[in-house]
């Protein structure tokens, strides 16, 4: 993967890597929104499109759908990205594992977000397109950086700032594709009910609608921070010491490198007599600000 990208190869690239591995985001989405739909189903009685429930019900289920279930989906599929570009192959179990492990930060940044949003909306509107597109890729900066909600929201601003139109025309090139779904979707099964067969394919269309959204999204925060890095140093320049990408194996160094799918841990690479990755352990916080720094070249 590439970057940075115009918005259309954007999600060109998001069709081209969900077509590669449709078992595997499919299966992160579906993995968080199924239970969470059924349980919603056995208590209210209403499926996905078919949901006539009342206002305290439906302030619950939006509460519960932006503390976990959009953050949780979010945070998956950027690590999933993270590990395709380390050139790792995904594992479901693993990267699921790191979507948990950075639930906390990456909820309590989206509900601050989205309430900011919300806010902005009703401010005239303007305020509200303004805060969307500063805080575009919120949930992935902070699933990725995992150094608090508010850096999550300053960096999310950083690297958004001065594409506000590359990020209006993703953000449009997305819904184009995604809208219809949804719109199809409450137009098919909005007066089924919990029927067994619109409700599974009601299902199906909402989870696919939510895991591409998330794939895309963890696309355009990579190619924002492509945009924000400044240009190459000359091959001659020597390659940071804490990036496993600096070095292939054959000419790595023994020692600790940070990862670049949770840059919160560090793996080791030694060994006696055959060099390997051989264990983990959290990254200390000067260290992964430093690596962030250098990767994303910020001036310390």
């Amino acid at each position: 993967m590439k970057f940075p990208r115009n918005a259309p190869d954007l999600v060109a690239e998001a069709f081209k890597l969900y077509a590669r591995y449709p078992l595997l985001f499919f299966t992160l989405a579906a993995g968080v929104i199924v239970p969470y739909e059924l349980i919603v189903a056995a208590t209210t009685g209403t499926a996905l499109f078919s949901r006539d429930v009342g206002i305290g019900t439906s302030l619950t289920l939006t509460l519960i759908h932006t503390s976990v279930i959009t953050p949780l989906v979010s945070a998956m599929h950027i690590h999933a990205v993270a590990a395709i570009r380390s050139n790792r192959e995904p594992r479901i179990g693993a990267v699921a594992r790191q979507g948990v492990r950075v639930l906390p930060v990456v909820a309590a940044a989206t509900i601050v977000s989205t309430l900011g949003i919300a806010l902005g909306f009703l401010a005239l509107i303007v305020p509200g397109v303004i805060l969307m597109l500063r805080w575009v890729v919120v949930a992935q900066a902070a699933a990725i950086e995992n150094e608090g909600w508010l850096p999550a929201l300053r960096r999310s601003a950083r690297l958004s700032k001065g594409h506000y139109g590359h990020v209006f025309f993703f953000i449009v090139f997305v819904g184009a594709i995604t809208s219809p779904l949804i719109l199809l979707g409450g137009f098919a099964f909005g007066d089924s009910g919990a029927d067994v067969g619109p409700f599974i394919v009601g299902l199906g269309v909402g989870v696919l609608t939510a895991s591409f959204s998330a794939l895309a999204s963890a696309l355009l925060y990579y190619d924002l921070l492509a945009r924000f890095s400044p240009a190459p140093k000359p091959s001659g320049a020597p390659p940071p010491s804490l990036d496993p990408a600096a070095y292939s194996d054959r000419d790595r160094p023994k020692g600790w490198y940070v990862d670049p799918s949770s840059p919160d841990r560090m793996r080791y690479w030694g060994g006696s007599e055959r060099p390997a990755w051989t264990g983990t352990t959290r990254t200390p916080r000067k260290t992964r600000r430093a690596w962030r720094k250098g990767a994303s070249g910020e001036k310390p």
